[in-house]
């Protein structure tokens, strides 16, 4: 009973956990996003005042520098601060990210073990027969059980009618040597 306790702890906080960590990811993303688009405006607006700058010199018109500087200066500030409040942004959320307690992830391996069990992480390649199968019409050990399904950072629960796609990552667990037959058979097929 503890072994399926354990088994259950894991596998629900690990996917909360990939769920948060989805988000984060696509949060960071967007924000690195962000982040290149305010440089740009920023070294846009700093090569428009030079070259204002360069053309009211050569001109001699001072006058004129003063007021366009003086506008070009203050877009240039709000995009600096603009800018800065994303990468403060940035860093509360790399901050505290989320983990399995190793603990919990050493306590139940150990357990698959003494067991005789096993827990692997597969990556199904471009050129595996399984591309585009679905999971019922697969061949795996009857003792073997598939996890989850990480597709692009998105974390699926399978079923019988889920399909493989090249570059999944699959987690599957069961006993020792029927995991090491169903990871040949997910990496090369049949």
């Amino acid at each position: 009973m503890k072994f399926w306790k354990n088994l259950k702890y894991v596998f629900s906080e690990g996917i909360e956990i990939f769920s948060e960590a989805t988000m984060e990811i696509a949060a960071s993303t967007k924000l690195n996003s962000e982040l290149h688009q305010l440089k740009r405006a920023i070294e846009k607006n700093e090569i428009e005042l030079g070259g204002k700058v360069y053309h009211l010199f050569i001109e001699k018109r001072e006058a004129n520098f003063q007021a366009r500087a003086s506008s070009l200066l203050e877009t240039l500030k709000k995009l600096q601060a603009h800018f800065e409040a994303k990468v403060k942004e940035k860093a509360i959320l790399s901050q505290g990210k989320p983990t399995i307690e190793r603990e919990h992830l050493s306590l139940f391996r150990k357990d698959l073990e003494l067991g005789g069990g096993a827990i692997e992480p597969i990556a199904i390649r471009a050129n595996s027969p399984l591309v585009d199968k679905k999971l019922m019409d697969l061949h795996l050990p009857k003792s073997v059980l598939l996890g989850v399904v990480v597709r692009k950072g998105k974390v699926i629960f399978p079923d019988g009618q889920t399909v493989l796609k090249k570059d999944d990552r699959v987690t599957i667990l069961g006993q020792s040597e029927a995991v090491k037959k169903a990871k040949i058979y997910l990496q090369e097929g049949e």
